[in-house]
């Protein structure tokens, strides 16, 4: 079987951009050929990788897979106007790209982060007669909507021409695919019928996130020597709530035993950073994103993983993929979210699930497993781990896909016929 994909990210792009690149990976490892329209790599700063130049068109070949990139107005800050031009610049390029790429294509996943990536399946469908999968990772027009960018009446307007879109594109898809269950029940209230809608979660990618102990040496070189560290690694953006990570450093500030280190980047680190100087909070470290193949070696630094977004309805029937990636390295997790992620930290036993935004209750959990026996959070670990081989791992999510993918596909009339 021949997959196209379509998605906004890809590789180098690491972090919560890493998805595209881990899924893809896992086709071809199926025995399936894979490409990949993409743009180029920005993520998630706003800038060109170096490497990369913005032209028409490129294509590469990563680890097997061809990578056809078109370009993008390259922006990815807390600027409305410059967000929605990187969106829509990449959906006007890539559907015009999408015929000659993936053209040949038996079936077509759109990684739909944005929503306007699934713009580029729509030429496809209509002039090669390839069918598209959409794996649905946040909704839209609730990400836009909640995001705060976009207020007043524009906001009203926006909701209902993306709502519309939105619509267009779940009528045209083949089948779609969604990565936790309450996103299930908004898309049957919008009026996709059940059985064209699949759970597939995201998996982490495994030859990045596993358990392994902790380096000291490495733990001194980054100054994370604290006897209990409370870490958060990834995306310092809007939604991720971070200040409350900071309010809570500042009530723990005389616990000397307690350390907090933010691993990552995104358009609020500067203010983070600044803030937690002008407040004098010593027992914060920030690190710059690390190399994707060492994250396992980072995340066994924190001895508790933090996973925090804004308490907004929206995140509440999403699933954080920073959840699977944490569970896979077998560490215990604090969840600050609510709804279908922190059901899943509460299920596996694997650390402690509290109100997003509720500093009491975040300052509560740190203590209690800062008390708690080194075998206690041992333990916690290894249910993570389990939780994840059994319920999100490559293989068991990784088969649907693929069956759902092969399900789909263009039939051999269809071919013949284009």
């Amino acid at each position: 079987m021949r997959v196209g994909m379509v998605s906004h990210w890809f590789d180098p792009e690491g972090g919560a951009a890493a998805g595209p690149g881990t899924i893809a990976r896992a086709i071809q490892r199926r025995g399936h050929q894979v490409d990949v329209l993409t743009g180029y790599p920005i993520y998630p700063a706003g800038k060109i990788f170096p490497g990369y130049r913005i032209r028409p068109y490129s294509r590469e070949t990563l680890r097997g897979i061809a990578v056809h990139r078109v370009p993008a107005y390259p922006s990815h800050d807390d600027n409305a106007t410059r967000r929605m031009a990187n969106y829509l610049t990449f959906a006007a390029s890539s559907s015009l790209a999408a015929p000659a790429a993936l053209g040949a294509s038996d079936v077509v996943l759109v990684y739909s982060s944005p929503a306007t990536a699934a713009t580029a399946a729509v030429p496809l469908k209509m002039l090669r007669r390839v069918p598209f999968v959409l794996h649905i990772q946040d909704l839209w027009p609730d990400t836009v909507t909640s995001s705060g960018f976009v207020t007043g009446p524009t906001s009203s307007f926006m909701d209902r021409t993306i709502a519309r879109y939105c619509n267009a594109v779940y009528r045209s898809a083949a089948h779609i695919a969604v990565i936790s269950p309450g996103m299930v029940e908004t898309l049957r209230e919008r009026g996709v019928p059940d059985q064209k809608i699949s759970v597939v979660p995201n998996w982490a990618e495994e030859s990045s996130f596993y358990p392994t102990a902790r380096d000291a040496s490495l733990a001194s070189a980054l100054g994370i020597n604290r006897a209990f560290n409370v870490m958060y690694a990834g995306n310092h953006g809007e939604m991720q709530n971070l200040e409350v990570v900071l309010e809570a450093a500042n009530r723990l500030r005389h616990r000397k035993d307690i350390g907090f280190t933010l691993v990552g980047d995104g358009v609020r680190k500067h203010f983070l950073r600044q803030s937690a100087k002008e407040r004098g909070l010593d027992n914060v470290i920030f690190l710059d994103p690390q190399p994707f193949d060492k994250m396992a070696e980072i995340l066994a630094l924190g001895d508790v993983q933090l996973v925090t977004l804004k308490d907004l309805p929206l995140y509440r029937i999403t699933m954080p993929s920073k959840i699977q990636a944490n569970m896979a390295a077998a560490r215990p997790i604090i969840a600050a979210v609510s709804g279908d992620a922190a059901a899943v930290v509460e299920q596996a036993d694997c650390g402690a699930a509290v109100q997003p935004g509720d500093v009491d209750s975040l300052v509560r959990a740190i203590i209690q497993l800062a008390e708690a026996p080194h075998t206690a959070l041992v333990e916690l670990g290894r249910n993570a781990r389990s939780a994840y081989l059994e319920h999100f791992s490559e293989q068991s999510v990784g088969d649907s896909l693929e069956s759902i993918l092969e399900t789909h596909k263009r039939s051999e009339e269809a071919k013949c016929e284009r």
